[in-house]
């Protein structure tokens, strides 16, 4: 489960520091939506690489072919928060949401998302609800960081 958690993190991740550099108004919906999805891609090769590495140093050889599978299916969860985020673009295209209201969406549920991945990846460890909503507030914390150094930039 932890990998699966993992993969997922990278994806919310990538979206969110990239909200944070993109620039109301300088994009059309498709672009954005596009580029979510690039993204999103180059989110897992790279969880995908880092996970084989990782598998290949643990074991001292290169690992068979048919365990690649299984990996790149561990690896595609990176998508799940790209998907989300082309599909509300898609939203706000069809209703004209304003890109300021649309990119605060996006990073708050970035924030949302990283609170439930960490909450999830500690109460999937021993089923404990007070250490799990600690590490969801720290990592949500983190991100409100990175989000205000933004905005002071």
């Amino acid at each position: 489960m932890a990998p699966r958690i993992a993969s997922a993190l990278y994806g919310v991740i990538a979206i969110m520091t990239v909200d944070l550099a993109v620039q109301p108004d300088r994009l059309t919906y498709f672009e954005a939506a596009s580029g979510a999805l690039l993204i999103g891609l180059a989110m897992t090769m790279t969880r995908m690489f880092v996970i084989v590495v990782t598998k290949e140093a643990e074991i001292g050889a290169h690992l068979p072919l048919r365990k690649l599978g299984a990996i790149g299916r561990d690896a595609s969860l990176v998508m799940l928060f790209p998907v989300v985020t082309v599909l509300l673009i898609g939203v706000a295209a069809l209703v004209t949401t304003r890109w300021v209201i649309l990119l605060d969406l996006i990073l708050y549920l970035s924030m949302a998302a990283v609170f439930l991945i960490g909450f999830s990846s500690s109460y999937v460890l021993n089923r404990e609800i007070r250490p799990a909503l600690s590490r969801g507030a720290v990592w949500l914390l983190l991100a409100v960081v990175l989000v205000a150094l933004k905005k002071l930039t």
